[in-house]
């Protein structure tokens, strides 16, 4: 499976874990069969455009919307990391004091 298929179906899946809903009540609102939904959850199955279409309608986003939903809490904190690295002490003390400063918020 390509790096997109795998992208697709975690932000299928994560939009679903966010809406709060069951694997039966997500494929029921987007008019998807249980079995179907499972396979796309599960990596055995890439969803088609159609079917994309259909989940992005059932929850009225795009599906630029759709693919940002892979992008959890746990990616954006590596993405932090990685932007940390090469930064002075200096750089690295200004960064703490604002990130104490947004916690105090």
């Amino acid at each position: 499976m390509t790096n997109f298929q795998e992208l697709i179906n975690k932000s299928i899946k994560e939009l679903r874990e966010r809406t709060g809903l069951s694997q039966e009540k997500f494929s029921e609102k987007c008019g998807l069969s249980v079995d179907g939904y499972r396979n796309i959850e599960h990596n055995r199955y890439t969803p088609k455009a159609a079917t994309i279409d259909k989940i992005c309608t059932a929850f009225n986003i795009t599906p630029i919307d759709l693919l940002q939903y892979a992008y959890n809490n746990n990616d954006r904190t590596e993405l932090v990391t990685k932007r940390l690295i090469g930064l002075d002490d200096k750089q690295i003390d200004l960064v703490m004091d604002f990130i104490a400063l947004l916690k105090r918020v």
